[in-house]
């Protein structure tokens, strides 16, 4: 017995099909003769478009109405999928995708499916509903099988070159004319042309075909290329990743700097350490190296090399090198590196060791040049020590000059180099050389000494020396250097250099009076001064000393002759009578007496004149000196009276 089909039509009726009921239905029995189906088992691209050819027949004799309805099920789950009138309730699940396209009362049971489904896979069957006859062509299933839709393909296949233009073709899966795919392309390589165009075979399939002209680059190395196939309400796509062939590109960095430093110049500090990697981007790898000048470094076949500089010295102040090469070309990147470090080694001019000393003549110019080793270039300052201030000139040309040198500009100077790393000093001693000036010239005697004030007026013009002593001259020049100092004495236009500052002579005799030269002489020029020595004899000194001797004596005598003749006078008047004091004072004085003061000098060889000395047996060798004093008392001229005689002797000791 066969299974109990139900069908839902619009009548709103349910036909069974009893397979005993009907001629020829007989399980055992096969097909009722006169219904045959011609029908072939079709495979549909999911999303694609698919017509199936049928027909059929109905035994002879038997004539179908125009009012025949052709209906095709799925047998799995009994829901009718397409029939030839809207009696019939179709699925939703086929209903606009599945069209019966025959004309059922002639015979054709031809359907077609649209944007196929994978639940449209499975079995199919064919059954007629006449208003006489009905019949299910149960023996004559209909097979649908319901495959992915395949992706488009593009060509060629392979290795582009950069820069070199190429045609890349999409080529979609044959569909019915019904539902043919509409190409398009999608990348971030330029397209520059695209043709578009259908191949149809023999089954009247239809194929979709687009090519595209691009020229590669390097920036679209393994960038994606898609073409898309869009066919009614279903659509796929090929990806492709292009690979691109490109000679090496590069990147320099390094660490601690932000961006990229190929051909730059990178500064870094003494004593860091620094990473220089250099990056790649090439098809096919590259071989990579860092080189030196002629020198390779370090050197790899990849995406990149990393070259480390430790403990960075001036000696790695030099031009770094990276190349790159493959079969397509090559590239090279520098990176100049420049060591920081603070000043060293600062050098004066004409200086050639630490503490050194300069020599400038005074009048002239003075110049002193000051550099030193350092990066960045230092700030040159000039200081004299033991002061606060530093020189106007101070700049960082590092120059200090002065253009009319004195004393006052001898002594320490400092030069300081300052950058930003650090500072170092260097010393230098200026020293300010002259010729002798200022000549000075002290002397002893055997009575004193004398020192002459350090002063440019000149004071000692002659010294003099008794007969027989000693002189001693010491002559003292202020000069730098220290000057050689020499007397000399001019003889007959004949210099005798004497070999000493000092001149020592003893028991002077008259040979060694004259004029002495002092001469001063260093390298930068020379100076003299002269003096008069007299040489005194002792005889002539003695005369000289007795006769001051004896004029001193005769003053002292003159001087006490006065204080006596005015003592004795006093005394007289004392002692006279009243009327003789009257009797003089009216006197004329005219009538006074001269006074006489007789002043002799004698000696123990000349013969005594006059009153003989209480001294007599004193030796002859002393000096008596006499003072005589007559003295006449007032009185008429008539009765001149007897004169007194007062003697004073005076002795010499």
């Amino acid at each position: 017995m066969r299974h109990i089909q139900p069908q839902i039509c619009q009548h709103g009726f349910v036909v069974l099909f009893f397979l005993l009921s009907l001629p020829g239905k007989g399980a055992d029995r096969g097909p009722t003769p006169g219904y045959t189906l011609s029908a072939q088992s079709v495979s549909v691209t999911s999303g694609l478009c698919v017509e199936i050819p049928c027909t059929f027949t109905v035994p002879a004799g038997s004539t179908l109405s125009t009012r025949v309805t052709g209906i095709w099920n799925k047998i799995m789950d009994c829901s009718i999928v397409a029939a030839s009138t809207n009696n019939c309730t179709v699925s939703e699940l086929t209903k606009g995708r599945f069209t019966f396209i025959g004309t059922v009362h002639k015979g054709d049971c031809s359907f077609s499916i649209s944007n196929a489904q994978p639940a449209d896979q499975g079995e199919y069957e064919f059954r007629i509903e006449d208003v006489s006859l009905k019949y299910s062509y149960c023996w004559y299933k209909l097979s649908v099988s319901v495959t992915d839709l395949p992706e488009p393909t593009i060509s060629p296949v392979g290795k582009l070159i950069a820069g070199k233009p190429i045609t890349l073709t999409c080529t979609a899966h044959p569909a019915p004319q019904g539902c043919k795919g509409n190409i398009t392309w999608g990348g971030r390589i330029n397209i520059e042309n695209i043709y578009n165009y259908e191949w149809k075979d023999q089954a009247g399939k239809v194929t979709s075909i687009s090519d595209i002209t691009v020229t590669p680059s390097q920036r679209e190395h393994n960038s994606p290329l898609t073409c898309t196939v869009t066919y009614s309400k279903v659509s796929t796509k090929k990806t492709i990743t292009l690979d691109i062939e490109f000679p090496p590109e590069m990147k320099i960095t390094v660490s601690g700097y932000n961006g990229t430093y190929e051909n730059k110049s990178v500064t870094v500090i003494e004593g860091d350490t620094k990473l220089l990697r250099c990056e790649v981007n090439s098809n096919p790898v590259a071989e990579i190296s860092w080189g030196r000048g002629d020198e390779i470094l370090s050197e790899t076949s990849g995406q990149g090399v990393t070259l480390a500089l430790e403990n960075v010295s001036v000696a790695d102040t030099v031009t770094y090198t990276c190349l790159a090469r493959n079969t397509h070309g090559s590239v090279s990147g520098t990176v100049s590196v420049t060591v920081a470090y603070a000043p060293r080694r600062p050098t004066i001019s004409n200086c050639t060791s630490k503490g050194c000393r300069v020599e400038a003549i005074e009048g002239t110019s003075l110049s002193l040049l000051c550099s030193a080793e350092s990066n960045p270039p230092a700030n040159l300052s000039w200081a004299k020590m033991g002061q606060n201030s530093t020189d106007p000139l101070n700049s960082s040309s590092g120059r200090f000059d002065v253009s009319h040198v004195t004393t006052d500009n001898g002594g320490d100077y400092m030069c300081r180099a300052r950058n930003k790393h650090g500072n170092s000093t260097v010393s230098v001693t200026v020293v300010i050389i002259y010729a002798p000036r200022r000549l000075t010239i002290n002397y002893c005697t055997i009575n004193d000494c004398f020192e002459e004030k350090n002063s440019s007026v000149e004071v000692l013009k002659s010294v003099e020396v008794l007969e027989g002593n000693s002189l001693y001259l010491q002559c003292d020049a202020d000069s730098n250097p220290p000057a050689n100092v020499s007397w000399i004495k001019p003889l007959q236009n004949i210099t005798q250099p004497l070999l000493s500052a000092q001149l020592n002579v003893t028991n002077a005799t008259s040979q060694n009076g004259g004029n002495y030269m002092c001469w001063a002489t260093n390298r930068v020029g020379n100076e003299s001064k002269s003096i008069t020595v007299v040489i005194k004899s002792l005889t002539n000194d003695k005369i000289h000393r007795e006769g001051l001797m004896f004029g001193g004596i005769f003053l002292l005598l003159l001087a006490a002759i006065v204080i006596v003749t005015v003592l004795v006078m006093r005394y007289k008047k004392k002692r006279r009578p009243p009327e003789l004091v009257e009797e003089n004072t009216s006197s004329s004085p005219n009538n006074y007496e001269a006074v006489y003061a007789n002043i002799d000098r004698r000696t123990a060889q000349e013969p005594s004149m006059g009153l003989s000395s209480p001294n007599e047996g004193e030796s002859p060798d002393e000096e008596l000196q006499y003072v005589t004093l007559d003295i006449s008392k007032l009185k008429p001229k008539s009765s001149p009276e007897t004169q007194e005689t007062l003697y004073t002797e005076v002795k010499r000791n």
